[in-house]
């Protein structure tokens, strides 16, 4: 049997979007999820998508994942007519060099070829080669500086068709955007309890600042945040969701983690705990709004983060959202469960 990637998660992935220009997967977004609820944006940007509970209940669930990827912004145009640019996400430059891109101007795309170094002491270079020669030739092509650039590769899959596992940029955070879309369909067939904002936010890979305003916005009872992490012992991509414990911002209650894995293990679902003292998530920026916010950083694992080629397993996507479903009907006595 071979196995085709879903229509849904492929737009997900083609579509660009890094951070301060997800206008591209916004406008997707905003284009499906308006099916499910009420659709509105905060000022940053993040689009948020209420989804009304069949309860009374005052109380209400923030489910999160970034929309923003890591790439490129345009710095300026050398003497030469290669464009010096930056990078948000911290790229690794061993990896994108090479990396067939795409300039997005005012005059249309500009098809070019990352040439990313970094020199003895750690600092980076990133230029993109147009194969134009001069400043004023690459200039006239209508390339500004403030122009973003996004790697121009198609995702394919890779190995046994059955374990779906698949090659792309952008896995980190489409899946996670793809994870909230499954989420809403899944929510569309099951009426929730009580009213979910499905929020897909802005700039997490430049500091995390679309989750602050929009977690201020909302003021939920509950978060969930959704993204990716590294497939690095014990965790493993293709074994299920991931629950963070500790990493640069977040902490998670021990009471918490043995509800969940409780939890999981009652509802037959693979579930992945870690511990980090570094890297961070929306998690970090939602969990301190207001008076604070019990926040939950359910993840997937994946190869190869923050390059032009990450590696992840589609099924991981769909234990997710079957993991934030039963968080969510249990969402009361989690509560509780936070504030012992």
């Amino acid at each position: 049997m071979v196995y085709k990637i879903d229509n849904l998660l492929l737009n997900c992935l083609k579509i660009p979007g890094q951070s301060g220009f997800e206008v591209p997967i916004r406008n997707f977004l905003m284009e499906n999820l308006s099916r499910y609820g009420e659709v509105t944006r905060d000022k940053l940007g993040s689009l948020i998508c209420k989804i009304s509970g069949i309860s009374s209940s005052p109380k209400k669930w923030f489910v999160g994942a970034h929309m923003d990827t890591c790439g490129f912004i345009v710095h300026s145009i050398i003497n030469n007519g290669q464009i010096k640019c930056l990078n948000f996400g911290y790229m690794d430059t061993q990896a994108c060099h090479l990396q067939p891109v795409i300039i997005s101007t005012n005059q249309g795309d500009v098809q070019g070829l990352l040439h990313a170094k970094s020199d003895e002491k750690g600092k980076k270079t990133f230029l993109v080669d147009i194969g134009l020669d001069s400043l004023q030739e690459t200039r006239s092509s209508g390339i500004l500086a403030g122009d973003p650039i996004h790697f121009n590769i198609n995702p394919f899959l890779v190995g046994d068709p059955q374990r779906k596992i698949i090659c792309s940029p952008r896995l980190d955070n489409r899946l996670g955007i793809f994870e909230l879309l499954l989420l809403a369909q899944t929510l569309s067939k099951n009426p929730p309890s009580n009213d979910i904002f499905l929020v897909a936010t802005v700039e997490e890979e430049a500091g995390a600042r679309g989750a602050k305003t929009a977690a201020q916005k909302i003021r939920p009872n509950v978060a969930i945040v959704l993204d990716v992490t590294y497939h690095e012992h014990p965790v493993s991509m293709g074994q299920g969701p991931v629950i963070t414990l500790s990493d640069k911002s977040s902490l998670l209650p021990s009471q918490v983690r043995d509800y969940l894995l409780d939890l999981a293990k009652k509802n037959n679902i693979p579930l992945q705990t870690e511990v980090w003292n570094i890297g961070s998530t929306d998690a970090g920026s939602v969990r301190i709004i207001g008076e604070g916010i019990p926040t939950i950083p359910v993840l997937t694992a994946i190869k190869n983060s923050h390059t032009p080629i990450e590696m992840g397993c589609i099924d991981d996507c769909y234990s997710v959202v079957k993991m934030c479903q039963i968080i969510l009907e249990n969402g009361e006595e989690l509560l509780s469960v936070f504030h012992k």
